[in-house]
């Protein structure tokens, strides 16, 4: 489960990367996009940390 959110955490990672690299080229409708598959990633590491220990997530 920890290498399974380790994995999540560096998409994520990468997704903020590109969304840095989308705001300095002025591509907006691709911004959003990737802002939106990172909510997604960020919520599945949220629930997987939180199944992996409910009493401290």
């Amino acid at each position: 489960m920890k290498n399974y959110i380790n994995e999540l955490v560096k998409r994520h990672r990468r997704l903020n990367r590109l969304i840095d690299n989308c705001r300095a080229a002025g591509r907006q409708q691709e911004m959003q996009k990737l802002k939106r598959i990172r909510l997604r990633i960020k919520d599945k590491i949220v629930a997987a940390k939180r199944e992996l220990d409910p009493v401290t997530a």
